[in-house]
């Protein structure tokens, strides 16, 4: 899941990945089986979010950092990562392989975005992201993005989230330098968010620096 907000809207991607080896069509040009399975799991997702009080369990579980964005709207959008894009072009083994793909895109309900793995691309610009595991006691962090680096915005999330080194040994493309460094900043900014909090840091915000 990937939860992006704007000052006008929380977006909750739920994200469903299946094997790339799956194909989306037999032979028979019918929908296959496991394309049906994994396209149902969008269809659980959106049913719970339709039950009475689940959109306000969702938000005290997953929107934890302060009550900034809890007035917004909820729109959560659904997403399915399948099989190749090799399977709509000649060769694929489908003779009609255009009408097929055309077949695929208007199955999309208005909340859906179909996906094959050729699709994905490295973000390079997710200086702030890492990735959570939620427990029943609240989130920790699995791994940071190789590109992540702490700012004045980080104390608040630090203080919430803890010791960020198993979750730093975890992150890929990451120097054992860069991991240190990483991990003085974040308990730099949680001291920082904590003497702001007990009214014993500076009487002015940190000015914005940039990532660090």
């Amino acid at each position: 899941m990937w939860v992006t907000r704007s000052s006008g809207l929380i977006t909750p991607i739920l994200i469903e990945i299946e094997k790339p080896s799956k194909r989306w069509f037999g032979k028979d040009g019918r929908p296959t089986s496991e394309f049906t399975g994994a396209r149902d799991q969008l269809n659980d997702w959106r049913a719970w979010f339709a039950r009475e009080g689940n959109k306000e369990v969702f938000r005290e579980t997953f929107l934890f950092l302060g009550n900034t964005y809890k007035d917004r709207p909820l729109e959560p959008q659904f997403l399915l990562i399948y099989g190749r894009e090799s399977e709509f072009k000649p060769g694929g083994g489908h003779l009609n392989h255009r009408e097929l793909r055309f077949k695929r895109d208007q199955q999309r309900a208005a909340d859906e975005t179909f996906m094959t793995y050729d699709a994905l691309r490295p973000r390079y610009d997710h200086s702030n992201s890492m990735t959570l595991t939620m427990s029943v006691y609240g989130p920790a962090i699995y791994a940071f993005s190789p590109v992540y680096g702490t700012g004045t915005g980080t104390g608040p999330g630090a203080l919430l989230l803890g010791d960020p080194k198993p979750g730093l040994n975890r992150s890929a493309m990451m120097s054992d330098e860069r991991r240190a460094y990483l991990a003085e900043r974040w308990a730099y900014w949680q001291e920082f968010e904590t003497d702001q909090r007990n009214g014993q840091g500076p009487t002015r915000q940190a000015r914005a620096i940039g990532r660090e």
